[in-house]
């Protein structure tokens, strides 16, 4: 009676555990549940080997083995990998066709960043989207149509709606330019192109802008080479006999199911991801032949010159690809681009702080210093640009 009892006790723990581990794997319910995961097969593991006999539970407490050790360097990989305390307004990014991720709805995001381990603020603000679902800029109706595109650098992560690039860029010229802003957090030349490929922000632009502006630098090579994690659902594009060709998602099916599955384990992301993310020739390749598809893209569908307001990387991070900035701002050059140098380093140099913090994105000074430099380009060598600025 007792054995039984036993044995039915053990089996419905089986049911259990299997339940929790399907629960745990498609609802994520705290930050490390890849953790619990593991650590319930090992107790479901173990506690098959208990009902188990002969050699059938051999290989169950071998396997048992196996779990346990995988859930101790789990662990361990959870207690290394270093921790930002983050929060969103929910909706603030979601799946999208096309792009891949943007805003769910237009509202105000409200966003939060702090350092856990001391509780100190890195940065608070409020985001503004608006209708089209693009980051709210506040400038001319009738002026001329400046398009700013590009990652959060362009969007503006950590600071409010009135210190953003695009912002500034408006503000510079007295709000008698149109400007919109059609960055987003993550994005890429992958998402710069696709937009206008497929017209998703036609209606938005209207039909004759001046000039389309993408701030970007060498680790957006990661972005288009698929290598970023975040860049599962974005637009792919391949070489193919010398010309850009999209090939749909970074991954899809199987691919995306496992790129999911690896991402959200924090032995892959502090053992193997570091490892991936290295650039290669082909990786920075890509990368400059997806921008200059975008800058032909712009001037025979919308007759818009592309500024291209570059951001240099640091010694080493180029190293083993055969590039380095000068070569990639030629490239850019050559291919129709307009370039100007905006890594700020002699702001740096003198003490200004151009990197928010404990986080890495550009600060409200940065923005408007950036925004001064793409000002000055445009009113030195562009200036037809400025033709029909209202008075």
């Amino acid at each position: 009676m007792v054995r039984s009892l036993s044995f039915s006790i053990r089996l419905a723990a089986i049911i259990v555990l299997l339940g929790l581990i399907v629960f745990f794997e498609l609802k994520h319910p705290v930050p490390s549940f890849r953790l619990a995961t593991f650590v319930f097969v090992f107790l479901l593991l173990a506690d098959a080997a208990s009902l188990a006999r002969g050699k059938t539970r051999d290989l169950l407490l071998i396997l048992t083995s196996l779990a346990f050790g995988l859930s101790l360097v789990e662990a361990g990989a959870n207690m290394l990998e270093p921790k930002n305390g983050i929060e969103m307004t929910r909706g603030w990014s979601v799946q999208q066709p096309i792009v891949g991720w943007g805003p769910e709805r237009m509202g105000s995001f409200h966003a939060k960043k702090w350092n856990p381990t001391t509780g100190e603020s890195i940065y608070e603000a409020d985001y503004t989207i608006d209708a089209n679902l693009l980051r709210a800029t506040k400038s001319c109706e009738s002026g001329p149509t400046v398009v700013f595109f590009g990652c959060s650098f362009t969007f503006g992560d950590g600071v409010a709606d009135a210190q953003t690039l695009p912002q500034a860029f408006a503000d510079a010229f007295d709000g008698k330019l149109r400007v919109l802003n059609l960055g987003f957090t993550g994005y890429g030349p992958q998402q710069f192109l696709r937009e206008m490929e497929t017209g998703l922000f036609d209606r938005v632009i209207g039909p004759k802008p001046k000039l389309f502006v993408f701030l970007t630098a060498p680790w957006h090579a990661e972005r288009t080479a698929c290598k970023s994690y975040w860049t599962a659902h974005a637009p792919l594009y391949a070489l193919e006999n010398g010309k850009i060709v999209f090939k749909g998602s970074c991954n899809e099916g199987a691919r995306l199911w496992l790129r999911e599955w690896l991402e959200n384990t924090a032995l892959y992301r502090v053992a193997i991801e570091p490892y991936r993310h290295r650039l290669t020739h082909d990786d920075v390749e890509l990368y400059i032949r997806i921008l200059l598809a975008a800058v032909d893209l712009a001037k025979e569908k919308y007759g818009a010159p592309t500024l291209v307001p570059y951001l240099r990387v640091e010694d080493g991070y180029l190293a083993g690809t055969g590039f380095d900035d000068d070569m990639i701002i030629e490239r850019l050059t050559k291919g129709g681009a307009e370039v100007v140098d905006a890594s700020l380093a002699t702001e740096k140099a003198a003490g200004a702080l151009i990197a928010i913090n404990g986080d890495g994105h550009p600060t409200p000074f940065a923005n408007r210093v950036r925004a001064s430099l793409v000002k000055d380009y445009v009113e030195r060598h562009m200036t037809s640009i400025l033709a029909s600025r209202p008075d």
